[in-house]
């Protein structure tokens, strides 16, 4: 679990940073420059993280004159039924959404992400959300970002800093089988979809396939087929998945905003790390969390 660290000895300083809205196009160059997943999900409200003290430059993205260090994005999930299920007594995809990347610099030191995200709550309970939907990834995952650096977990995450903001855990996610690439991303179900629908998008994710080995789909060709075909051609792989950690939090501005999340799913008790699964150093900063 993360440990509290005094300002003093170089622990978060809350009065360096502020959230604020962000518009999607610094939100989404953010994830695709830092996150451990390179997709840009589909986004309802965008928050960022900026450091009052640093002003940006070099390859830094700066937002109202001050360097941006984190995003949080909240928005829609693959099925509606992930959010209705957890707060049936909620509007999805308005008053309840999914909470789906939320990726912080290195520079933030820790207890930052948990500042950061109940921040980018209580903006978001400006615009009526009422209840968020999250996900932690038990398993490995590691991306080699464009700059060379490393983003993700060697190790996978219990959801740490939702444990510290007191969020309900509901449990995990079906399991399931993924389909994991050459580079070591999983290949989203929903982008599956998209490419074989022809739906937009389509064409970005022929690319990424293309650029790991595959060769170019024949004109007409059935996308199914082909992707099928060419998923076997650069040795994408299938992989069991035991289910992400479901957690769910109330959102207001007060109680009686919070009160209209009713959670139709029980409290369980919090994962916690096997000793022999538990990472040296647990608890130290990781950049990269949803």
């Amino acid at each position: 679990m993360p440990t509290w660290v005094h300002t003093s000895q170089g622990g978060f300083d809350r009065r360096r940073y502020e959230v604020v809205e962000l518009a999607e196009a610094p939100a989404r160059e953010y994830i695709q420059a830092n996150h451990y997943l390179s997709g840009w999900p589909p986004a309802v409200h965008r928050f960022g993280l900026v450091d009052l003290q640093a002003a940006g430059g070099g390859d830094g993205q700066v937002v109202n004159g001050h360097l941006l260090v984190g995003v949080v994005v909240l928005g829609v999930p693959m099925s509606r039924l992930a959010l209705t299920r957890v707060f049936p007594s909620l509007e999805p995809y308005s008053e309840a959404l999914e909470m789906s990347r939320v990726c912080l610099s290195p520079s933030v030191a820790s207890n930052g992400e948990s500042f950061a995200v109940a921040a980018a709550l209580r903006l978001a309970a400006g615009h009526g959300v009422r209840g968020v939907v999250t996900y932690a990834d038990p398993v490995a995952r590691l991306r080699t970002l464009p700059d060379g650096r490393t983003a993700g977990s060697p190790h996978g995450h219990l959801g740490v800093i939702y444990q510290a903001l007191s969020a309900t855990y509901t449990g995990r996610s079906s399991a399931r089988t993924v389909t994991v690439l050459p580079d070591g991303q999983v290949l989203p179900a929903r982008s599956i979809a998209k490419f074989v629908a022809g739906d937009r998008g389509a064409d970005g994710f022929e690319r990424r396939i293309r650029a790991l080995g595959a060769p170019a789909r024949p004109a007409g060709a059935d996308r199914r087929t082909w992707l099928r075909t060419a998923l076997e051609q650069i040795g994408a792989r299938r992989q069991r998945h035991p289910g992400t950690h479901r957690y769910a939090l109330a959102v207001g501005r007060n109680r009686g905003e919070r009160s209209r999340a009713v959670f139709g799913m029980p409290a369980l008790p919090y994962p916690k790390w096997e000793a022999d699964r538990r990472p040296s150093g647990a608890g130290a900063h990781q950049p990269s969390i949803a």
